[in-house]
């Protein structure tokens, strides 16, 4: 199971990068939560539960920020998968280029994505899963 686990972050984050909402939709849950921890949750909100919300979300985000991820790291740890992700972004009024570090935790159920949980910092996700850096 943990290498289709990891198969399927590589779909969604692949999906992401894409622009492919279809195949984002099938990937995700129907009641997928997204949790931000950290960082941009003070401003953007914290939790989004449910594809449309989470979906949206990401929508909003690629609008403003645009925005890649390109993966350092990815590791199934006890039945999740852990991504440290290089995000790169450019911010629509300044136009300035930026690539932030982060970490991603991923939940399954099903054989879908169920519950993603984006980490500002590295260190918060791997501690997340009872890993150090």
């Amino acid at each position: 199971m943990s290498q289709e686990n990891v198969e399927l972050v590589l779909r969604s984050m692949q999906a992401f990068n894409d622009r492919d909402v279809p195949a984002l939709e099938s990937i995700h849950s129907e009641d997928l939560v997204f949790r931000l921890i950290g960082g941009f949750a003070d401003l953007m909100g914290t939790e989004f539960r449910g594809q449309d919300a989470a979906l949206g979300w990401l929508k909003e985000w690629t609008e403003t920020l645009g925005g890649q991820e390109e993966i350092e790291t990815i590791r199934e740890v006890n039945e999740r998968v852990l991504a440290i992700v290089n995000m790169e972004a450019t911010g629509a009024a300044s136009g300035v280029d930026t690539t932030m570090r982060i970490g991603q935790v991923y939940s399954f159920r099903d054989g879908r994505i169920s519950a993603l949980d984006a980490y500002y910092t590295v260190d918060e996700a791997l501690k997340a899963v009872g890993l150090a850096e």
